[in-house]
């Protein structure tokens, strides 16, 4: 289930998230994201469990951005447009 969120409430819950990301602490990642996550399996362990990145050695906003995208299936409201037309694409080309 895609869900979209608009550019100021995702910049926020990413910074929310920033510095609680890649303790351990789940605890920590529920109260950083409140009930946003509540239907999304797994999101709240995968953050807390997240890897630095290789090149500057700790969590970053990208990180979790792919978090949030690949296991959350979150996203920032400006690709809704894009992804919405990968999927008419895809449509057209199995038909």
């Amino acid at each position: 289930m895609e869900t979209f969120y608009v550019a100021p409430l995702y910049s926020a819950l990413v910074d929310r998230l920033l510095p609680v990301a890649g303790r351990g602490d789940v605890e920590q990642i529920r109260l950083a994201a409140g009930p946003l996550f509540n239907d999304r399996p797994g999101l709240n362990e995968r953050l807390a469990d997240l890897e630095p990145c290789p090149v500057r050695g700790v969590v970053t906003a990208n990180e979790i951005k792919i978090v949030l995208g690949e296991v959350g299936d979150i996203w920032p409201a400006e690709i809704k447009g894009y992804v919405q037309l990968i999927h008419m694409e895809g449509a057209a080309r199995r038909s």
